[in-house]
């Protein structure tokens, strides 16, 4: 995986009628799943719904996944282990834990305005998926957080990990937002922005709270 930030807003999956190049039919499909899986049921949303979505024929799906929890399964872990191996990759080549932080978040706020949050999609739709697929995503959620928590641990030694885990799990859940709550913002505002206050989230020493 390449260390840079997404692509912009206006990458994001294009629809019928719109030619694409053979190698990117599958980064369509994925991307018109995750559009479609975040904002309707999963029991609503059809491969015919993500074909036409995506510009692609129905039997042209077929030749990447085999059917709808396919792609759900392929949506869901494949977004996620780029978000941990970014994570995992920054962290062993940046000592300082800042500026590993930062660039972390950085990635994540930009992840979040061009593709809608993994998270948000298996938390929406695990109950379709099976019990080893649930037990594999939540493992590479908690792998995920946990290069976060590390992180904030050494920059704010007075905190314990059970508050360091909860102020990374609040700053997901206020940066994972922004999927849905950016319309008509410029998107080097909303980095900017939301950069900034998770940082400040995660960094800043409150009064009195200190580890138990």
């Amino acid at each position: 995986m390449t260390l840079s930030a997404p692509a912009s807003a206006g990458d994001g999956p294009l629809h019928a009628g719109v030619p694409q190049p053979r190698g990117s039919r599958r980064k369509l499909l994925l991307d018109a799943a995750a559009n479609l899986f975040l904002h309707h049921p999963y029991d609503s949303v059809t491969v015919g719904m993500v074909a036409t979505e995506a510009g692609i024929s129905g039997p042209g799906l077929y030749r990447h996944f085999q059917n709808k929890q396919a792609l759900l399964i392929a949506v869901v872990e494949e977004g996620l282990q780029e978000l941990h191996q970014f994570a995992r990759a920054t962290v062993d080549s940046e000592p300082d834990p800042r500026a590993a932080l930062e660039t972390i978040v950085d990635f994540h706020v930009r992840s979040v305005i061009t593709d809608p949050p993994r998270s948000l999609i298996f938390l929406k739709n695990e109950y379709a998926l099976p019990d080893a697929e649930r037990r594999k995503v939540r493992r590479e959620m908690n792998l995920y957080a946990q290069e976060w928590v590390l992180l904030v641990m050494q920059l704010r030694p007075d905190l314990s990990e059970p508050q360091a885990r909860l102020l990374t799990q609040a700053v997901f859940s206020m940066l994972n937002s922004v999927a849905t709550l950016n319309k008509g913002l410029n998107q080097e505002d909303i980095v900017a922005t939301m950069s900034t206050a998770a940082i400040q989230a995660l960094t800043s020493h409150l009064p009195g709270w200190s580890a138990g």
